[in-house]
């Protein structure tokens, strides 16, 4: 099986336009490296929002929005025992449709064909 290992967040959404509709039709699951941008979204007040509605922490909410339409995984840099336990327990979290017009509206998806980024 293939996997694409691409740089994907709230902050780089440039794979949505055509590359995750791309794979996801292919059956290809996508691999998400850096899905929460090196901590930088984590204080955003939106992503704090979708946070709080769902008792959790931004850094459970960032990479459960990553994953939230399947065909995604991903692989957060955790070091500390408590970040593994946040990154494992975003598999859990399911945002609904509601959770997902605020960060849409902070940080947009494309409208075109992006090149795609790198750390």
């Amino acid at each position: 099986m293939a996997i694409d290992q691409i740089l994907y967040n709230l902050q780089r959404r440039g794979p949505e336009y055509a590359l995750l509709p791309l794979c996801r039709d292919r059956g290809l699951p996508v691999m998400a490296y850096s899905p929460v941008e090196q901590g930088r979204p984590l204080g955003h007040p939106v992503l704090a929002e979708v946070a709080r509605g769902h008792g959790i922490t931004p850094a459970r909410a960032a990479p459960a929005w990553v994953l939230r339409s399947g065909g995604v995984i991903a692989v957060p840099r955790a070091g500390p025992t408590a970040h593994v336990r946040d990154d494992a327990a975003a598999l859990d979290v399911r945002l609904e449709p509601a959770d997902l017009e605020l960060p849409d509206e902070a940080f947009p998806p494309p409208r075109r064909r992006q090149p795609l980024e790198v750390l």
